[in-house]
C-alpha cells in the first residue's frame, strides 16, 4: 500500500475522484476483466476483500455479482475510505477501514476473493503484503491482481527509469513463490495496448 506522498495525494485526490477520466478509460475496462476472471475462479465466494479499495466502486460491482457475499474495503488514503462510506448505496453491507497491504487486520483463512487493481505499484512493501495476501486467503481461494506489468520495450524503459514499482513477472512470480502462491490464470485488459494484466493467483497447495 501506499505510502507518504502518496497516500497524501489520493486523500486530497478522494473528492473528485470518480470523476476522473481515468475511470472510463482505465479503471472500468479493469474492473469489469477481473469480476469476469473472479466468477469464473470462484463461483460463490463468502468473503471478498479490496486491498487498496479507493472509493469502494469495484467493491459496489462486486456485492452486485455476488450478493451473498461478506464484502471488505482497505485503504491506506483515510479520506478515500470515507468517500467509499459515503459513497456506499443504501443497504449495502460493504464495510470500509482504513488499513495497509502490509499489515491487514483480519484473520488468516479468511477471504476467498481478495482484489488489488491498480494498486500493487503504490505497496511499500510489496513482499510483505504478497505474504499478508497469502495469509488471509482462505484455501481454495483467488486473489486478483491487476496492474501493468512491464513486457517488450517497456521492460527496457522500466529498467533504464529504475520504476522498480511495476514488476517483471519473473519478479512477480519470485514473491509469489515465496509466500506459497502461483499465478493459475491471467488475462490481458482489452483496450489498454496489452500492458494490463490481471491475474489469478493461488495457493501451490490447492494446484
Amino acid at each position: 500500500m501506499a505510502e507518504g506522498h502518496d497516500v497524501d495525494r489520493f486523500d486530497r485526490w478522494a473528492k473528485t475522484y470518480d470523476r476522473h477520466w481515468m475511470q472510463r478509460r482505465i479503471f472500468e475496462p479493469v474492473q469489469r476483466t477481473v469480476l469476469a476472471l473472479a466468477a469464473e475462479e470462484i463461483a460463490q465466494p463468502a468473503a471478498i476483500l479490496d486491498v487498496g479499495c479507493g472509493t469502494g466502486r469495484l467493491l459496489g460491482l462486486a456485492e452486485a455479482r455476488f450478493p451473498g457475499a461478506e464484502s471488505v474495503g482497505v485503504d491506506a488514503a483515510m479520506e478515500m475510505v470515507r468517500q467509499a462510506e459515503a459513497s456506499r448505496p443504501a443497504g449495502s453491507k460493504i464495510r470500509f477501514q482504513q488499513a495497509t497491504a502490509e499489515e491487514l487486520p483480519f484473520p488468516d483463512s479468511h477471504f476467498d476473493l481478495v482484489f488489488s487493481t491498480l494498486t500493487f505499484h503504490h505497496w511499500h512493501d510489496q513482499g510483505k503484503g504478497v505474504a499478508e495476501v497469502a495469509r488471509v486467503l482462505a484455501p481454495g481461494g483467488r486473489w486478483l491482481l491487476a496492474d501493468f506489468m512491464a513486457r517488450g520495450f517497456i521492460s527496457y524503459v522500466r529498467r533504464l527509469l529504475r520504476m522498480s514499482q511495476f514488476p517483471e513477472q519473473v519478479q512477480l512470480d519470485a514473491m509469489l513463490g515465496h509466500a506459497g502462491l502461483t499465478v493459475v490464470a491471467a488475462r490481458k485488459v482489452p483496450g489498454l495496448g496489452g500492458q494490463v494484466s490481471v491475474v489469478a493467483i493461488g495457493s501451490r497447495a490447492d494446484c
